[in-house]
């Protein structure tokens, strides 16, 4: 089977070799090993970009067919036509296109490219991210239009098009759009990633620990505000944010450290930088004693079964996809969002409870058992070639 896959995420291109961001290599190099052929429709990387593509495609039957540079959202959006022009002939080859989305481009391509069957995999939802975008400017208030009127598109070209979510909310969302629809979990997992240990907090020092993008919405504020109540609180608690800033300027970083410091907790936040998925950021997962992510809005974060595989217990928001894979003191501790006490006082129960917490680490481990790419890539695939043939 020859598939092509398209995102807007770009490809490096150093000498022979492509480079992604990790999170997207091991999936794209997991489906190359199950088919003949893997086209990446994709943008090429700018200076900024090449510096986040920190992982190399390792198989020999991917092949990059180049968009061009990204331009921005509205440009693609507005000149869709003269971008998905430079891929008809090769697209036209597959025998399926998975578009992996929200992006701006994937209610378009079914207009210029009839012979593949498409595929939407979705991992995400605009409109939900719109509701925690605050406005400030009318430049905001045309963002939120647009981000209304493309789901809007999105939506009706389901119709006649298959979709993969990785998530029960986004399946109850788009069921009654879709031609078919169909649950594929997305996950960066492999048998190496597990790592079996009974407990944590053994330490002088508690290390909590975030992973993923650096942003407002992530929650990264309440979770400084809840490490001060911590320190109030005679916890000996520690930060640590492992993660990357769309801003190149730094200015969330830049304003959690002031927050901080306000707090006068400066002295117990560290931020290690972006690490590379695989022993890099293990290595975190392996020191850490509490994953920590409060974010106002999630499909389903990767990041909670990296930690999971490496017997971490989890404090995680009560928000997106990830009531509906995980429950409450069983597997993981629920927090309400924007909500620093609430969010400081489950932490500390975490601390404070070694048989809950040692619980919510077995059974989080058995859970992320169930979710490696090998076992999430079989049954795409086989989803896919039924598709195919039908």
């Amino acid at each position: 089977m020859t598939i092509g896959y398209y995102y807007h995420i770009p490809i490096s291109k150093q000498g022979d070799a492509l480079f992604v961001p990790g999170y997207l290599g091991i999936f794209l190099d997991a489906i190359a090993a199950k088919v003949k052929i893997l086209y990446l429709f994709m943008h090429d990387a700018n200076e900024q970009q090449t510096v986040e593509a920190d992982y190399k495609l390792k198989h020999k039957n991917i092949e990059f067919i180049s968009l061009g540079k990204a331009t921005p959202a509205w440009h693609r959006h507005l000149f869709h036509k003269k971008i998905l022009q430079k891929i008809i002939a090769i697209a036209e080859t597959c025998d399926t296109i998975i578009i992996r989305s929200p992006t701006p481009l994937a209610p378009f391509f079914a207009k210029y490219i009839h012979h593949p069957r498409l595929i939407f995999m979705v991992v995400g939802d605009y409109l939900e991210g719109a509701k925690q975008f605050k406005i400030k400017s009318i430049r905001d208030l045309i963002m939120i239009q647009y981000l209304k009127r493309n789901d809007l598109l999105f939506r009706e070209k389901m119709r006649n098009t298959d979709v993969l979510v990785n998530s029960p909310g986004l399946f109850n969302k788009y069921q009654k759009f879709s031609k078919s629809i169909h649950l594929i979990k997305t996950t960066t997992l492999t048998e190496s990633d597990f790592f079996i240990r009974k407990d944590t907090c053994q330490n002088e020092i508690i290390e909590l620990l975030y992973t993923g993008r650096i942003e407002a919405a992530k929650g990264l504020f309440e979770l400084v505000e809840s490490l001060a109540q911590l320190r109030r609180n005679n916890k000996n608690v520690r930060l640590n944010i492992v993660g990357w800033e769309a801003d190149s300027t730094g200015s969330v970083q830049a304003a959690l450290l002031n927050a901080a410091k306000e707090l006068s907790v400066e002295n117990f936040i560290v931020f290690h930088g972006k690490k590379s998925i695989g022993p890099a950021l293990n290595d975190m997962y392996r020191k850490a004693d509490i994953y920590v992510i409060p974010s106002y809005h999630e499909g389903f974060p990767r990041t909670i079964w990296e930690a999971m595989a490496n017997s971490l217990p989890v404090v995680a928001t009560h928000v997106g996809g990830i009531p509906d894979y995980l429950t409450n003191l069983e597997n993981v501790m629920f927090v309400e969002p924007k909500n620093s006490v609430d969010l400081a006082e489950k932490i500390q129960a975490m601390i404070d409870n070694p048989d809950l917490r040692m619980a919510i680490i077995a059974n989080g481990y058995a859970l992320a058992k169930e979710n490696t790419i090998e076992i999430q890539t079989n049954k795409m695939i086989r989803v896919i070639d039924q598709l195919v043939k039908n």
